[in-house]
């Protein structure tokens, strides 16, 4: 008698795991489309007498027999470019209208081209940011980005207490920027009551609001208790019940566990079922920077007495995340790769574009984005880079709109590291002509 023998291994139906040459011909596609655009619109103003210019119905007239030149086979494609270009046509004639009255019409001539040139150059870069076989990483501008950004964000290190330190020493410059990596806009989709407890969720906003209590509880009026691990010494304790009885409900369906899970993200542990104190771990950190300070009771013990803010909190919690970046949740993955790429995206405009050009809007479109910034996360996900789970980010449109609609309010925080990254850009390409 014949017979198959079982896989032991079962796999689940659904996507392949993507490749890297499967997903940089993808991020390749539309910036491939948007550059010839550019540089023949370029050639089209470069021969087109100034003073015509004026007249902006020739623009209109250049524009639809170039759409009739662009035949393409993907509608997709097809449609984009076709947006594209108008917007960079209604681009042009807006600046020309608001500006003939004033300057002269060679010299606008002059700008238009060169912000044209300037555009070019950014998707020349953008579009040569890695090398297809991934040979010589070290010297592309995608990984030099990814860890130049992950440093002061999303740091690795040996031990918890080196990956702590990295934030802490960042933190006066770029905290709102590291808060803002554990709280996307879309928190909600996260299941609080039924949570995964081997997956890193996201800090919602309840579980922010549980961090501003225990640190008013910790400074105002804490309890003090033997330290477990050490004769002689007192640590702070405050009640459980005071911390999570108000959220109970909405956290973890009065689930003992979902407490524990999210006191350990923090630093802190339960102590006789009671009392919330901070782990041995996290004594030695907050001591070290003076978060805790020590003084000596009538009786020999040592009593260590709480001086810290939500910060020493929220850089704990993401510490832990970039340590246990294996097991992040799908939220936090997607926000997470989101804001690398839109950092580093950005970035290269804001170092290739001069803060007057008027095409600089089309790059921020969240048209464009949209086409662009999905696989240069997925690019980012790879082990060269954060080391996250590639296959959690979400091809849905309609998750992508809503993902990307956090640029339109982006903090302020986030503005000024995009010129670091500028600034750094320009560094790493003199250092690369000089080697």
């Amino acid at each position: 008698m014949s017979y198959k023998k079982k896989s032991a291994r079962t796999v689940k139906p659904g996507r392949k795991r993507e490749k890297w040459t499967d997903i940089l011909p993808r991020y390749l596609t539309f910036l491939s489309h948007m550059r010839p655009i550019l540089r023949e619109t370029r050639r089209i103003i470069i021969n087109l007498d100034a003073d015509l210019l004026l007249d902006t119905e020739i623009l209109d007239k250049i524009r639809q027999e170039e759409e009739k030149r662009n035949i393409r086979k993907v509608r997709a494609l097809s449609e984009f470019s076709a947006m594209y270009r108008s917007n960079i046509y209604e681009i042009i004639k807006n600046f020309i209208v608001k500006y003939r009255e004033s300057i002269p019409i060679i010299d606008i001539k002059d700008y238009i081209v060169e912000f044209l040139h300037e555009s070019v150059a950014s998707l020349n870069l953008l579009r040569h940011i890695t090398n297809p076989d991934e040979t010589n990483l070290e010297n592309t501008y995608l990984h030099q980005l990814v860890k130049f950004i992950e440093d002061k964000l999303f740091p690795r290190g040996s031990t918890f207490r080196i990956i702590y330190n990295k934030l802490l020493h960042h933190s006066t410059d770029f905290y709102e920027c590291q808060r803002h990596l554990l709280q996307p806009h879309t928190y909600y989709r996260e299941n609080l009551e039924n949570p995964d407890y081997f997956e890193v969720p996201c800090m919602s906003p309840k579980v922010y609001q549980i961090i501003n209590t225990i640190t008013s509880l910790y400074n105002l009026d804490p309890n003090f208790g033997e330290f477990p691990e050490r004769e002689n010494y007192e640590i702070p304790m405050i009640l459980k019940n005071d911390v999570f009885l108000p959220y109970i409900d909405s956290i973890a369906n009065a689930e003992e566990e979902a407490v524990e899970k999210i006191a350990e993200r923090i630093g802190l542990r339960l102590i006789d079922e009671i009392f919330l104190a901070p782990q041995e771990e996290f004594v030695d950190i907050l001591l070290e920077h003076n978060f805790l300070r020590d003084n000596k009771q009538s009786d020999g013990t040592i009593r260590l007495y709480p001086q810290f803010s939500n910060e020493t909190l929220v850089l704990y919690y993401l510490a832990f995340v970039s340590q246990r970046r294996g097991f992040l949740s799908k939220e936090l993955v997607n926000w997470i790769s989101m804001n690398f790429a839109f950092l580093i995206y950005m970035g290269i405009l804001k170092w290739k574009l001069s803060d007057e050009n008027i095409f600089y809007t089309i790059f921020e479109d969240l048209q464009t984005n949209e086409k662009v910034l999905p696989y240069l996360m997925k690019l980012i996900c790879f082990p060269n880079y954060l080391g996250l789970d590639k296959m959690k980010i979400r091809d849905s449109i309609q998750y992508r709109k809503e993902i990307f609609n956090f640029i339109g309010s982006q903090i302020d925080n986030l503005k000024e590291f995009i010129n670091e990254i500028a600034l750094y850009c320009e560094k790493f390409q003199n250092k690369s002509k000089n080697t």
